[in-house]
């Protein structure tokens, strides 16, 4: 016996399938381009916690809502020699795991290697 569907069932169907599609779209919608301003605001809402020199501070929740975004990849491009010598690059490590471990062990965010992995 062959099942056929009624023309309501396949709207319905069509529909959901559609839904699906739509929620997928969303889901893997593309990170928002890794600017030189966004990079600054990203530092600037994370100054505290990174500061040289001076006793660890948990970051603020903007600190983390910013760096979430794209799982510190912005943040981490501008980890460089020059970063480290205004910024403590070994809290960096300290900032993802407060703020949910955005950093996988054994990577890289920028120059500095995270702690961990093989």
């Amino acid at each position: 016996m062959v099942k056929t569907y009624t023309h309501e069932s396949l709207k319905i169907i069509y529909l959901f399938m559609f839904a699906l599609l739509v929620v997928r779209l969303v889901l893997l919608q593309a990170q928002p381009p890794c600017t030189m301003e966004r990079r600054d605001a990203e530092y600037f809402n994370c100054v505290d916690s990174l500061k040289l020199g001076t006793p660890w501070v948990p970051p603020s929740k903007d600190c983390c809502e910013y760096i979430q975004i794209d799982s510190m990849a912005c943040f981490c491009k501008g980890a460089n020699r020059l970063f480290s010598a205004v910024f403590d690059q070994n809290k960096l490590f300290k900032i993802s795991h407060a703020c949910g471990d955005l950093l996988v062990p054994g990577s890289y965010c920028g120059i500095y290697k995270v702690p961990g992995g093989v």
